[in-house]
């Protein structure tokens, strides 16, 4: 079989999180050509299944390919290169590293050459050579250079949403994004560090010598392995059958129980031992909460809440059959879920910045959006109750002052359109969403709006007028 047949084969099977296929046959199509590509599509399922040193030989191989080749996908696959490196460092528990590497794509990101990495790898790198980078130092780089787009016509702000308006200026503009969002929760894990330990030495090198694909043929295990669990078996004599390790491609069980205020949110999994649930380690972000050393293979959990929370408020009870979240949430209200929990490395880019809570989004089970739902007020309730009726009330709500409706409102308070809702849904929905999203829009004229891409792909999506209105043509 030909090496494009078999390349799209294994792109196909990493689509569809069939990373062992996608192994075979990405390695059939590497074999008679070095794509860069293919390299780093390789390096992503081997990440998924925690071969790690793998994962990491094939993004050194593809960043220094497609140095070479100096074409016009080259900086942007080096970038990914790096990035891909960046994760799998962080899997390894080499925070440093991670962080050093996720650095360096945010600086080919932004046209910096080669030669600079000498300069950019000394960066936060104390005289005893341990790295020292604090959240704030991270963050601080955020340039906070979002375009305004209240001005531009309806396609141009289309356009925007979509974010092509800055492709000729800032082509690399989302990868500097999801290097930054990963930074956060890297820098995180490497603050809770001693400040002595290994993993704040920094030892990858930023431009990397192309290694020797040769070297995985025939490796049975090449699983990185951790060296307190190593060690933990050296010194057991007798141990106990270990639980059986998660299926990496199903999530956990789950269940959840809400106020208007928080959210508790229970997974479960087992641990082998009550020794185990003390080597967690949490990060909470506003709308990312990433967790290490978890009984799985790989060992790191991602769980995306539905909308933003207060993490200096949230909190993490570990326990030998479950892990559970008590997460406050950033505005009241009641949420339709918990939220989702990522299988791998979420699109960093693609959640709402940290300072944002993202719109709720309420579809039918056709996928089609309802309506757009009421946005919290972010005002803060006084202490003063308004005066109920007179007479009795069965409300639920308890007494209404029917005559001071409206009054709370905020003037000062920016309102949000519709215009804002719909900004907020593109831009949270997935690549398959927005595309379904414009056809169904597009085709039905303006009528219709669906995120199912497997309904609207099977045809034309039909104009539906409100009721009472009759859809005619433009020569009618």
């Amino acid at each position: 079989m030909s090496a494009t047949k078999l390349s799209e084969a294994g792109l196909k099977a990493v689509e569809d999180r069939n990373w062992q296929d996608a192994i075979t046959n990405l390695s059939k199509a590497i074999e008679q050509s070095k794509s860069p590509a293919w390299l780093l599509a390789r390096s992503q399922a081997y990440l998924e299944t925690n071969q790690l040193r793998k994962a990491m030989r094939d993004a050194e191989y593809a960043y220094c390919v497609a140095s070479e080749r100096g074409n016009d996908k080259s900086r942007k696959q080096m970038i990914e290169a790096t990035y891909r490196r960046s994760v799998a460092h962080f899997r390894a528990k080499e925070y440093a590293n991670s962080d050093k590497l996720a650095v360096w794509s945010q600086r080919l990101a932004e046209g910096m050459t080669v030669k600079s990495s000498a300069e950019v790898s000394k960066e936060y790198v104390d005289e005893d050579g341990f790295y020292r980078v604090t959240v704030e130092e991270a963050m601080a780089e955020d340039k906070n250079n979002d375009e305004g787009t209240a001005n531009a016509d309806p396609t141009s702000r289309l356009a925007l949403m979509m974010g092509g308006g800055d492709e000729k200026t800032k082509p690399y503009k989302k990868d500097w994004n999801k290097a930054h969002m990963f930074r956060a929760t890297v820098v995180r894990f490497l603050e809770a560090l001693p400040a002595d330990d290994p993993a704040r030495k920094v030892s990858v090198r930023l431009v990397p010598t192309k290694p020797s694909l040769e070297d995985a043929k025939g490796e049975n295990d090449t699983k990185m392995k951790d060296p307190e669990v190593e060690s933990a078996k050296a010194r057991s004599v007798q141990s106990a059958p270990k639980p059986k390790v998660e299926n990496a491609n199903q999530p956990f069980r789950s269940q959840f129980y809400q106020t208007d205020s928080s959210i508790t949110v229970s997974l479960f999994m087992k641990f082998a031992s009550k020794e185990d649930t003390g080597k967690v380690q949490v990060d909470m972000q506003r709308n990312l909460i990433t967790a290490n050393q978890i009984p799985r293979d790989p060992s790191t959990l991602y769980l995306i809440p539905y909308a933003a929370i207060d993490p200096a408020k949230s909190t993490c009870r570990v326990a030998p059959m479950k892990m559970e979240f008590t997460l406050v949430k950033a505005l009241p209200g009641k949420w339709p879920s918990f939220g989702r929990e990522e299988l791998s490395q979420p699109d960093l880019s693609r959640l709402s910045p940290a300072d944002e809570s993202p719109v709720p989004i309420s579809t039918s089970g056709s996928g089609f959006v309802t309506r757009p739902p009421s946005i919290v007020s972010n005002s803060v309730p006084t202490a003063e109750k308004s005066k109920g009726p007179m007479y009795p009330t069965s409300s639920k709500l308890g007494p209404k002052d029917w005559e001071k409706l409206g009054n709370d409102e905020d003037p000062d308070e920016e309102p949000k359109d519709v215009d804002h809702f719909f900004k907020q849904l593109f831009a949270n929905s997935t690549p398959e969403q927005q595309r379904a999203m414009m056809k169904s829009y597009t085709e039905s004229n303006g009528t219709s709006l669906s995120t199912d891409w497997d309904s609207v792909s099977k045809g034309k999506v039909e104009t539906e007028p409100p009721k009472g209105m009759e859809a005619k043509k433009w020569s009618d």
